[in-house]
């Protein structure tokens, strides 16, 4: 199974309503029975649009862009930004979640990071969940499809009090994993990043561990 996420961004002026209506009939089309999670982001969520689009299918990438390409043809679309992409670490603590929190931070590697870096940098990352139980399931992957994103960490949490308390707060994470984000400590490794969260209604992590 292939794993694929687009940020839908809307025009100011549009009927949300009317855009919904429109994406969620062209995703049933086109996707039929393959497993979509479609939500609108909440709010905290920046750079990344109105809404989250997570896919999981056997669809290869091409049809991946024209999916995209089409939802983007919509009026009141202003552009999707879409990629695909490969797990390289996760886990899975709470599989039967429900009703929690979505989570997915896209975001790029500088261009003349040290490869060193960046795979100490994932390895952190899937370090967080061991600091926090929070994080009740989890996957870090890497791009695979040209763009602006290097990788994509995703995170589904009970509700937003793990997201904005523990996991935005824990001292790992600010006092250690902060400083590859940091443009001035020697070990900066990342120079862009787009955060979003929105409802999620059943765990999409939990079909990596079956």
């Amino acid at each position: 199974m292939q794993h694929k996420t687009a940020r839908i961004f809307i025009t100011p002026d549009a009927d949300a309503e009317a855009i919904e209506q429109a994406l969620r009939a062209s995703l049933r089309k086109r996707f039929g029975l393959n497993r979509v999670n479609f939500e609108r982001n909440l709010a905290g969520s920046w750079g990344a649009g109105d809404y989250t689009l997570d896919l999981v299918s056997h669809h290869d990438h091409a049809e991946w862009d024209a999916a995209a390409n089409e939802l983007a043809s919509i009026p009141g679309i202003a552009r999707v930004d879409h990629v695909a992409y490969k797990s390289i670490g996760g886990g899975v603590r709470q599989p039967g979640l429900r009703d929690g929190v979505w989570r997915t931070l896209m975001f790029r590697a500088r261009p003349n990071a040290h490869e060193k870096d960046i795979r100490e940098l994932e390895f952190e990352l899937l370090r967080m969940p061991a600091y926090m139980r929070g994080i009740r399931n989890w996957r870090l992957s890497r791009v695979v499809t040209p763009g602006t994103w290097t990788h994509v960490w995703q995170q589904e949490f009970v509700d937003m009090g793990d997201l904005a308390g523990e996991y935005l707060l824990h001292p790992f994470h600010w006092g250690w994993v902060d400083r590859r984000f940091d443009a001035e400590h020697p070990q900066w490794t990342v120079d862009a990043i787009s955060h979003a969260a929105c409802p999620l209604a059943s765990s999409l992590l939990a079909d990596d561990a079956i």
